[in-house]
């Protein structure tokens, strides 16, 4: 593992500076991985231990394989899918959260590093059981930090103590971590009696949604809110306002039902079909298992080498679809929310929006799948099927989880009608996005953690005048006594940790991690004063060399 990009060093070197306790958030398919591997490295170099947890046992795999890859001479073990390692034979354990709560789970030794990937998942009373004060460094990696309930403020933001932005989507495509993108949005319409049951099942989610803001006082915005205080008052079923709150969930599931399994759906799938089967990769999202088998049949129907994603499937079937569509033999996939997270797929050059979510976090995983950058640089496509005058409708007001960042980064956007959407389609796949050329980055390293084997300021080294910029403090006698006179100027603590980290009492300099523990305080906080000590005896030197030139030209 020889660098980062410039988005993954920022954001180590912030959550370094965070006291390592944060949580990272970067959008699906900007690397979220590197930075927890780099965050591991710098744990291994201290003698850490480092636990894993991962939502998924296809999160626990691709963990293992990723950080084989990078850190191949470090012990890795894992937990889970019929896997028992622990930490006698591993110093890296990956481990599935429901592996890592049970009973007897093994533990690290006690100022180990925790690395929470999809950390917004761990926000219940039992999930958040492995938020132990046994690790004294905590990363925490998501797409983004959301959940339907109060689970983010009762147990991850405390735990974590600080959120960093990492890469969201504007980021990605300044640094081309992410795919140029193009996004159509097509209307199609409801028959007859779907727009009859819809209309229905609207009405009484509206009156009950304004009985609950007015009355109960739910938030009214944004949704999300709106849907917490729903889903607590839900739980009153004896209360009125449990009831009604009870009766809004149910007529809006009836809506988003119609809405995911609507018969024009699966009409504009077929029309889309020959773009489709013209694009390299593609995926079709949907809401519900159904919609996923029923949009797969029209699709191969109509000449599209497509397969449904779904917990239909059990684990040896997906692991096979999957595969196929990575090797090409499948091109597209049709999948409900079992694809939103964590599943590492291949460069897509299509994604089809059948059914919106209101969560902004899967919005922005399904975001992140299509807009990996694909080879010669191709851009990405966003097709996102809508029935007017609903929820999904934009022109109401519709996917603002998302659309807004989507057509923030995007190069082209447009409202066909569904005649309109094929031509386009397959214009755009055949069509590169012109971008000025911009200068070749020069790769950033990533750094050192090991610690250092030689003094990074010897008293020796000082007095006969060692070299100022790469590890004594300045070009100059009288350089020992000059970085004294600085430590009687602090405090005794930080005088202490400067003498320790540097060497100045005729001892080695001690490693960092071991003056840490010995005077209580971070080791950021070690390595800053060291830091400093040094700027500040370099600049005393300087000017001490500026006054002996001064005298001989005198």
């Amino acid at each position: 593992m020889t660098e980062l990009r410039p988005w993954q060093k920022e954001a180590f070197e912030a959550w370094r500076a965070a006291g390592s306790r944060g949580i990272v958030e970067a959008v699906t398919g900007t690397g979220k991985t590197r930075v927890g591997v780099a965050a591991m490295l710098a744990a291994r170099s201290m003698n850490q231990q480092v636990l894993v947890v991962v939502p998924t046992i296809d999160l626990l795999e691709q963990w293992f394989i990723e950080i084989k890859n990078l850190l191949p001479s470090v012990s890795v073990g894992r937990r889970g899918n019929g896997h028992k390692d622990d930490f006698r034979h591993s110093s890296i354990l990956i481990s599935t959260i429901q592996s890592a709560i049970m009973r007897g789970a093994p533990q690290p030794r006690p100022g180990a590093l925790l690395v929470a990937d999809e950390v917004h998942r761990y926000g219940t009373d039992g999930f958040a059981r492995v938020f132990s004060d046994r690790f004294d460094h905590r990363l925490g990696l998501t797409a983004t930090l959301e959940r339907q309930d109060e689970g983010v403020d009762t147990y991850i933001r405390p735990y974590f103590e600080t959120t960093i932005a990492g890469c969201d989507f504007a980021r990605g495509r300044r640094d081309n971590v992410l795919a140029p993108v193009r996004v159509m949005t097509v209307a199609v319409e409801f028959t007859p009696d779907e727009r009859r049951k819809f209309d229905e099942h609207d009405a009484v989610a509206q009156d009950a949604r304004q009985q609950l803001v007015a009355q109960y006082g739910c938030t009214a915005a944004p949704f999300g809110a709106f849907m917490k205080d729903v889903a607590v008052l839900s739980e009153q079923r004896d209360l009125p306002e449990g009831r009604l709150a009870g009766r809004y969930m149910s007529a809006f599931s009836k809506r988003r039902s119609l809405l995911a399994d609507c018969a024009g759906k699966l009409s504009a799938l077929a029309v889309l079909a020959p773009a489709l089967a013209q694009s390299d990769r593609s995926i079709v999202f949907s809401e519900t298992k159904a919609s996923a088998e029923a949009g797969s049949v029209v699709l191969r129907e109509h000449g599209v080498k497509s397969s449904a994603y779904s917990s239909g499937l059990d684990r040896l079937a997906r692991t096979r679809v999957l595969q196929q569509f990575r090797a090409g033999a499948l091109t597209n996939l049709v999948a409900p929310r079992v694809l939103d997270e964590g599943i590492d797929v291949p460069a897509v050059d299509v994604g089809v929006i059948i059914a919106s979510s209101s969560s902004r976090r899967q919005m922005i995983q399904r975001m992140g799948r299509v807009l990996r950058p694909k080879p010669g640089g191709r851009a990405a496509a966003f097709v996102i099927l809508y029935v007017p005058g609903t929820m999904e409708d934009p022109a109401l007001g519709a996917h603002e989880a998302f659309l807004e960042q989507l057509l923030d980064v995007a190069e082209e956007q447009v409202d066909v009608s569904l005649q309109d959407a094929a031509g386009l389609l397959t214009e755009w796949l055949s069509r590169p996005i012109e971008r000025p050329a911009q200068p070749a980055r020069r790769p950033v390293e990533l750094p050192s953690f090991i610690e250092p084997t030689l003094a990074v300021i010897a008293p020796a080294a000082l007095s006969n005048g060692a070299d100022a910029t790469t590890q004594t403090a300045g070009e100059t006698t009288g350089g020992f006594d000059m970085i004294l006179r600085y430590t009687a100027t602090l405090p005794a603590k930080n005088a202490r940790v400067v003498i320790d980290v540097l060497g100045l009492g005729g001892e080695p300099p001690r490693p960092v991690a071991e003056i840490a523990r010995m005077e209580g305080v971070a080791i950021e906080e070690v390595i800053r004063m060291r830091q400093a000590a040094i700027e500040r005896v370099r600049a005393l030197a300087a000017t001490g060399q500026q006054d002996i030139t001064r005298k001989q030209g005198a």
